[in-house]
């Protein structure tokens, strides 16, 4: 407790014997900050705000309605990664270098900041932006400089750019769902015809024979399981370009396509089995029919089969040519940036405070260290001597490089 008591009055004593030097100090710093933080050029932070990404009700849902949920857009017109809400994603690609270099050419940076390279004015453009998420998904896309009118020009010219990526994404996608349907509906349309010439030539030949309930039945659940198949197999090819071999959405539709075509098989080969009194009902073994009733049945699955998967792929195509013809905003702006007219920095008190503070905190540590060493060269004059030696010997080999180097 006496030791603490002697070194608070020794700290005490030494403000005394110093306060004159430390006012001295902490005015002149102060002073000086007060200066440098009025020399410093003010800047300005204009911001714009972007509602969260809502989301898709048509391409999303055409894709989904079709199974393909590798389409399915999250809002942003990408697909949304595991773990990421739609607003972090949106704000990823308004930090991207394709958002920043074509908010450069449309706001021509390369002039205004007077560098010889377009990556220079990239390189600031991304320094001074700033994209902030909100709890809530809200998305402040903010821009500094110092010009306010150029501030906030830029920051609206960032959201232009991020509409212009996620409105193009939009349309690739729908045309990319369009070229897949495409070449589906060709397949379909050849099976089609062979499925209505097959069944013709049966009924010259053969008199239509008339099916039971449960075997129409059979032949209606085979003709849905198939156009599912299909839907399926479509989608499994989408995810396996974006996706993956052992991403969780491809194993559980490779799982899913496996299921039907054992159900398929099994309505084929009558080997269904199931407590469900509805599956059973449509589990007729298709081997049971006479082979006439058999063949006949076969042909007019193979037609509703084909009939249905036409109808719902000509349905899907022309709601992609719909979602591909469209050019629409696909963000949902709440704010455009305004020029500010408050200056967002140099922050003048924090700067004068902070000097202030330290130049304080520092003149006391050196009034201390000053007296302690004075009152060490009293009571130990010797090894102050020796250290006084040690210091002449370091300062004069620092100074002599310094020579030497110069």
């Amino acid at each position: 407790m006496a030791e603490k008591k002697n070194s608070f009055l020794i700290v005490l004593r030494s403000l005394v014997e110093h306060r004159g030097l430390i006012l001295i100090n902490v005015f002149v710093v102060t002073l000086a900050a007060v200066v440098i933080s009025l020399l410093l050029p003010k800047w300005y932070k204009a911001t714009a705000v972007i509602l969260p990404p809502e989301k898709s009700e048509s391409l999303s849902e055409l894709a989904v309605s079709m199974g393909l949920k590798s389409l399915a857009l999250s809002g942003t017109g990408f697909a949304l990664p595991v773990m990421a809400s739609p607003s972090d994603l949106l704000a990823s690609i308004a930090e991207s270098r394709t958002v920043a270099e074509r908010a450069v050419e449309e706001m021509d940076l390369v002039d205004v900041y007077e560098v010889e390279k377009k990556r220079s004015a990239i390189g600031i453009l991304r320094k001074q932006m700033d994209v902030h998420v909100r709890a809530d998904g809200i998305i402040d896309i903010s821009y500094e400089e110092k010009d306010p009118e150029l501030a906030a020009s830029v920051a609206n010219s960032i959201v232009r750019q991020l509409d212009n990526i996620n409105r193009m994404t939009t349309v690739q996608k729908a045309t990319e769902l369009k070229r897949f349907i495409l070449e589906e509906l060709e397949k379909n349309e050849v099976n089609l015809r062979e499925a209505e010439t097959a069944l013709q030539e049966f009924q010259r030949t053969h008199k239509a024979v008339s099916l039971d309930e449960q075997t129409a039945a059979s032949i209606n659940a085979a003709a849905e399981l198939y156009s599912q198949l299909t839907l399926d197999k479509i989608n499994l090819k989408v995810m396996e370009k974006s996706h993956s071999p052992d991403h969780p959405d491809v194993i559980n539709l490779r799982y899913k396509i496996s299921e039907i075509e054992k159900r398929l098989r099994e309505l084929q080969e009558g080997s269904a089995m199931s407590d469900d009194t509805s599956a059973a009902f449509l589990a007729i073994p298709f081997s049971e029919i006479p082979e006439i009733s058999l063949r006949y049945m076969q042909l007019v699955r193979n037609l509703k089969r084909e009939e249905s998967l036409h109808e719902v792929l000509n349905t899907q195509l022309e709601q992609a040519k719909i979602m591909e013809a469209k050019d629409m905003p696909t963000i949902s702006v709440l704010d455009w940036a305004v020029p500010p007219t408050n200056k967002f920095k140099p922050k003048r008190i924090y700067i004068v405070v902070t000097a202030m503070i330290l130049s304080f905190v520092f003149s006391i540590v050196y009034a201390v260290a000053h007296d302690r060493w004075r009152d060490y060269k009293i009571s130990n004059p010797e090894r102050y001597k020796d250290i006084s030696v040690i210091f002449s010997t370091l300062k004069k080999d620092l100074f002599g490089f310094k020579r030497r180097k110069s």
